[in-house]
């Protein structure tokens, strides 16, 4: 359908037969998430209440099958790219994001890590370096203050407020770490979330890597403090979780961003805000 097509089509939209509104936006459904911005136009112009709220549901429930296809197409084709994965779930969050803004600064600290880091360097020796990049010269910190809040979790928020939470903030210096061939990944640990240094690169899933193939831990919601396994142990063991090595691996990138999704349900769930906790909910079917 052309152009011409899907905005008499939109027109339509206002039709005060609620049976000719239900043939209109099935169709409208049906035509995918590429008619958005033709919506969004509709919306801005539109000087009928009517008109504008079903408009307005109508873009909401094109974003949602949009996002939905697009997670789904990242976790079977794209998962070992976790940048996209959360680049998708903050542009559901906020349709109007400039994601290549984001993409810039990551890759500013990305340039300045590869200049200060060489291949003779030990691995303790790279974090040093790492910590001091993003949390003395880019300010990255975790958020104590306001910990629940929404905006901890969003990639872009986190990237320009330089606050998040365990989960964001790993997240992201995972992210740089690898862009230079440094091997750390997420750790999906009960009640908080670390990363891992590794003896090497690994693929995506992670699923070869063992618990003698770790050499140390970071944390970066308190400043990329360092662990040993020893150590970590003790942590688990101090909030009475058993110690179990599985506790203690680096996980899928998919694994991430399903927690990262039920991280911000829960938190939605506490505010009180059904669609939300339901919007969320129904991308992270997705990823099941």
């Amino acid at each position: 359908m052309d152009k011409h097509k899907i905005e008499s089509l939109i027109s339509l939209v206002d039709d005060q037969d609620d049976s000719v509104f239900e043939l209109v936006q099935g169709q409208i459904i049906s035509l995918g998430g590429d008619v958005l911005p033709l919506l969004t136009e509709a919306y801005d112009r539109s000087e009928s209440e009517l008109m504008s709220a079903r408009l307005e549901n109508l873009i909401a429930q094109l974003r949602l099958i949009s996002t939905r296809e697009k997670i789904r197409k990242w976790k079977n084709e794209e998962s070992r790219n976790l940048y996209l994965g959360l680049s998708i779930i903050a542009t559901y969050q906020y349709p109007k994001l400039d994601i290549e803004k984001i993409t810039r600064t990551i890759n500013k600290i990305r340039q300045e890590l590869w200049l200060e880091i060489n291949d003779n360097m030990t691995a303790l020796e790279k974090v040093r370096i790492l910590n001091h990049l993003f949390f003395d010269i880019h300010m990255f910190r975790g958020d104590s203050k306001d910990f629940f809040a929404p905006e901890n979790s969003f990639l872009n928020d986190v990237v320009i407020r330089k606050k998040g939470n365990p989960i964001s903030l790993s997240a992201i210096y995972s992210i740089v770490a690898q862009s230079v061939n440094i091997p750390i990944y997420g750790v999906n640990m009960p009640n908080h979330f670390i990363v891992a240094f590794a003896d090497r690169l690994y693929t995506q899933p992670l699923s070869d890597i063992k618990i003698n193939d770790i050499l140390f831990y970071v944390n970066p919601f308190n400043r990329g403090e360092i662990y040993s396994l020893k150590e970590m142990r003790h942590f688990l063991t101090s909030m009475k979780i058993v110690p179990r090595d599985q506790y203690l691996l680096p996980c899928s990138n998919i694994t991430i961003v399903k927690r990262s999704l039920k991280n911000l349900i829960n938190i939605y769930e506490n505010l009180g805000k059904k669609d939300k906790v339901d919007a969320f909910t129904t991308v992270l079917k997705e990823l099941e």
